[in-house]
């Protein structure tokens, strides 16, 4: 939990102690007194949170939070929402990565209409084995920060409306399945060629060459924000929004995609970021001429250090990192992967070696393909 959420929880179940009397309208002026906390209508903020007080009577939450076009303003931070009962004091975390759906005055919500506001018992109350409390407020908004706020909103407007699934679910011919199942050879084959070499250096030299940039943007707390704008800085533009940020056609015919992943190598920062949805990795590399690679980038800021490192997706230590993720995808689709960085601490080891185990990448692709919601 970063400091600030932590100061505002500890001073709140402060004051309900001291006062068990204390209604919500005493704890949020307290709070912003305090904590010298703005208030936008119901939301009261700072540079590093969100809190929204809430009244219940009695074990239950049903009473409405917050609409989500106000939600939106607020999702870069840490959304808290503080349910103030007669004699205690519960938090939940309630991002938009963290809701079930929309529930009141939602029937016009669509993705380019944001209408509706979640009542209490739209927050989820566990998020793939996290209970939605304080001790695991940092875990769970690392994972929020991971997805763009338009994957969330369509998620939502799904669950909502009960409308037919917009997303595609890739099925693959039989050919396009013996392309994906020979993908791990072409892998292989392309991470010991001269020219593949080549491109590797290139990378590590365009890193290298904005090293002094990357470490300023390194000190941005927004992990999402964080990497979008190393992103742009490397590619020079705008975010893609594709399945990958660069690419290069190589002499044989084959396209290499390259992903951009960073890392701050503090160990004290976890780090688990979304890595790419299944449906639309498969149906790249069904084409039978496409290699997928990572370029990750680790950067340690108290030593003013930038190192990089670029893996294919069917390396052994990547593949032991990769984990499914359906809550970033709507019900037709096969979801997402997800990177847990702490089974991957050799990556940026000098004396890495890429090993791409043709049979076990066969298997992960065979556990991708069965992926289902």
């Amino acid at each position: 939990m970063s400091g600030k959420v932590k100061e505002l929880i500890d001073f709140i179940v402060k004051e309900k102690i001291s006062n068990p009397n204390a209604k919500k309208g005493d704890l949020s002026s307290a709070c912003c007194e305090a904590l010298s906390l703005e208030k936008k209508r119901s939301v009261f903020f700072s540079d590093h949170l969100a809190v929204r007080f809430s009244e219940a009577s009695g074990a239950s939450f049903s009473n409405v939070v917050l609409s989500l076009s106000a939600l939106k303003k607020f999702d870069h931070l840490p959304f808290i929402v503080v349910v103030v009962r007669p004699k205690s004091t519960e938090f939940l975390i309630a991002n938009s990565t963290f809701l079930k759906k929309i529930s009141h005055s939602s029937k016009q919500l669509r993705v380019d209409n944001v209408k509706g506001s979640f009542l209490g018992h739209d927050i989820i109350r566990e998020f793939h084995g996290f209970e939605n409390k304080p001790e695991n407020f940092a875990s769970l908004f690392d994972h929020h920060l991971a997805t763009p706020w338009d994957e969330n909103l369509s998620r939502l407007v799904e669950a909502t409306s009960g409308i037919v699934p917009t997303g595609k679910r890739f099925e693959p011919t039989p050919e396009q399945m013996k392309a994906i199942l020979k993908s791990p050879e072409l892998s292989y084959t392309v991470s010991v060629s001269k020219e593949f070499l080549q491109v590797k250096l290139e990378l590590d030299q365009l890193v290298q060459t904005h090293a002094e940039e990357i470490l300023q943007l390194a000190k941005i707390d927004n992990v999402n924000v964080r990497g979008n704008r190393i992103e742009q800085l490397l590619t020079g533009g705008d975010n893609r929004h594709e399945i990958d940020d660069m690419n290069r056609q190589l002499s044989s015919g084959i396209e290499l995609l390259i992903e951009v992943k960073t890392k701050l190598l503090d160990k004290s920062k976890s780090s688990n970021p979304k890595a790419y949805n299944i449906d639309k990795m498969l149906e790249k590399l069904s084409s039978g001429y496409t290699a997928f690679v990572f370029l990750f980038i680790g950067m340690d800021i108290e030593n003013s250090i930038v190192t990089s490192s670029t893996i294919s997706i069917f390396d052994e230590s990547i593949i032991a990192g990769t984990k499914k993720q359906h809550h970033w995808a709507g019900r037709n689709s096969r979801g997402a992967t997800q990177l847990t960085f702490s089974k991957m601490k050799s990556i940026f080891s000098e004396s890495f070696q890429e090993t791409i185990d043709r049979g076990n990448s066969k298997n992960f692709l065979r556990w991708l393909m069965e992926s289902s919601n």
